[in-house]
């Protein structure tokens, strides 16, 4: 009986993953994906896609992390533009204890210009 349950429960996550690829239209290379502070734009300039890496039940799991901010805006620009966002927002990367030391926590707002 558990082997069902563990199976079913297996069969179920992987639906869910499959369900929150979220796109948007066309998407453009990771590279034109822009970063912006929070400055930089006003709420009706653009809209949000997709809150990168902690909107997704898969962050009660685990998150991914990197060794330097920049590889973690990268990665956060390719999801974006997975997500077909043109845009990133509101980007923050920090460690456990707060600071940019260690393996990076990143993430952000998707977002698309109007």
């Amino acid at each position: 009986m558990p082997i069902r349950f563990i199976a079913a429960l297996i069969a179920c996550a992987g639906l869910a993953a499959c369900a929150t690829g979220k796109s948007s239209g066309p998407s453009v290379a990771a590279a034109e994906v822009q970063v912006y502070n929070s400055t930089q734009l006003v709420p009706t300039q653009y809209t949000v896609i997709d809150h990168i890496w902690i909107d997704s039940w898969g962050s009660a799991f685990g998150y991914p992390t990197f060794g330097t901010p920049e590889e973690g805006v990268q990665a956060m620009r390719e999801a974006a533009r997975k997500a077909g966002a043109n845009g990133v927002l509101h980007v923050l990367c920090q460690d456990r204890s707060g600071r940019n030391q260690g393996p990076l926590l990143c993430y952000g707002d998707a977002i698309k210009l109007n």
